[in-house]
């Protein structure tokens, strides 16, 4: 996953992928909430379910576009609100239950 700025506040995100092998893999954000200084625990997971790729490295890349387009809309004045609906309207949807494994 690669980590890019987030909007002002206790949150960060991070692009990559979900799925697995023989299911394929989908664009992800993650969403991590600062539960004190340099303490993170995963908050919500989107994922772009119309976007089923065999290559995980595509998935990621995929969501790092994504989540790099709507940091611009805060890097231009937006607020969370836009940088929130711009994603939805790339077709993230979250994912409830979701589990981060570590490689």
């Amino acid at each position: 996953m690669k980590r890019l700025g987030h909007p002002p506040g206790r949150f960060r995100y991070e692009s990559g992928s979900y799925g697995g092998p023989g299911r394929g893999y989908m664009p992800s954000i993650i969403c991590y909430k600062e539960l004190k200084p340099n303490s993170w625990k995963e908050h919500f997971c989107l994922v772009k379910p119309d976007g089923i790729l065999n290559d995980e490295n595509a998935a990621s890349s995929i969501a790092e576009k994504h989540l790099a387009a709507a940091q611009t809309i805060i890097a231009t004045g937006g607020d969370p609100q836009d940088f929130a609906l711009k994603l939805r309207h790339e077709g993230y949807k979250n994912v409830t239950d979701f589990r981060v494994v570590n490689e």
